[in-house]
């Protein structure tokens, strides 16, 4: 995740995204589905080794989810010959989906289920510590999970390739190994396990001089809330060497820090730094941002304010 979306900024709202229970990777078996109902097309099984399965999560009030499914339907209905299934679920409940199913009628041309106590969700979503839907996942014809994102973000590439042989499964578990990796250090790191920071530790070294890079994991460490002892050291080390790389003061790392010590408890210093950032900004559209960030700040720490009066009463 890149820390130029606007998206990421409500991590400082608490809105945390779910605890990783595992690392998976790219290229690990895939669970098996746990449904509980199918609503519509056939019962499948990913492990069967016989196609190529698309797993799709959604929801009916998702807007996002709405608009990808002409795009699953015609993907589909292109790849239905050349051993693709698509299956879209959902952990709502039947008197939500099925209704929802039906008005879409030919609109919605493949798989839909419901997932079982979120058994599913849990073992592809939360495995791979994603949050926001819709995401799918591909499983190959040999049962293990070769490509995973937003549905309408290069899925029909990959699928093409699938099926025409080309796909080049070694390069795209490669490109996935800095969100796997990341994800190890938070499950690790969560748990107050000592070798957390030995993770962490390689996880700066194998980004190099990648500024942006090294910025989105000081970024993810400093907002993860749900993390009791978070490693606010390891985060500016990480910016260090990303100033260094950069070989200047940017608003990029500037405003990654802002938020670092911020969230440090040193409030003050963390609202003067992102003000510094706003005036670093490269152009209109990254100082709109950093002003952005500095009323999202105003909020959480006139938030953080009256929690702490509150407890002293």
């Amino acid at each position: 995740m890149r820390i130029n979306a606007l998206f990421v900024v409500p991590a400082l709202l608490a809105i945390l995204a779910p605890t990783p229970t595992q690392a998976a990777r790219l290229g690990d078996p895939a669970p098996a589905l746990k449904i509980k109902e199918w609503v519509k097309g056939q019962k499948a099984d990913v492990t069967d080794g016989k196609n190529f399965y698309v797993v799709e999560f959604w929801a009916t009030w998702c807007g996002p989810c709405r608009v990808s499914i002409p795009h699953l339907s015609e993907l589909q209905k292109k790849l239905k010959d050349k051993g693709v299934v698509f299956i879209g679920i959902s952990d709502e409940t039947i008197d939500k989906v099925k209704p929802f199913v039906e008005k879409e009628g030919d609109k919605m041309a493949y798989t839909v289920a419901l997932d079982d106590e979120r058994g599913t969700s849990k073992a592809y979503m939360e495995a791979f510590n994603q949050n926001g839907i819709p995401h799918a996942f591909v499983v190959g014809k040999d049962a293990k999970i070769i490509w995973h994102g937003h549905p309408m973000s290069g899925l029909d590439k990959a699928l093409d390739e699938m099926v025409a042989g080309k796909y080049d499964v070694k390069a795209a578990i490669k490109a996935d190994e800095a969100r796997a990796a990341r994800d190890e250090y938070t499950v690790l790191s969560r748990k107050g396990d000592a070798k957390a920071k030995e993770v962490g530790q390689q996880l700066l070294e194998a980004r190099g001089q990648d500024v942006t890079g090294l910025c989105d994991f000081a970024f993810a460490v400093c907002t993860d809330l749900a993390n009791k002892q978070r490693d606010f050291a390891l985060a500016e080390d990480a910016l260090a060497r990303a100033e260094k790389a950069a070989g200047k003061k940017t608003g990029q790392v500037l405003s990654v820090l802002a938020i670092c010590r911020f969230e440090a408890g040193k409030q003050d210093e963390g609202m003067a730094l992102l003000k510094q950032a706003v005036g670093l900004a490269a152009d209109d559209q990254e100082k709109s941002k950093y002003e952005n960030w500095v009323r999202v700040m105003e909020r959480r720490k006139e938030s953080l304010t009256k929690d702490a009066e509150a407890k002293k009463k």
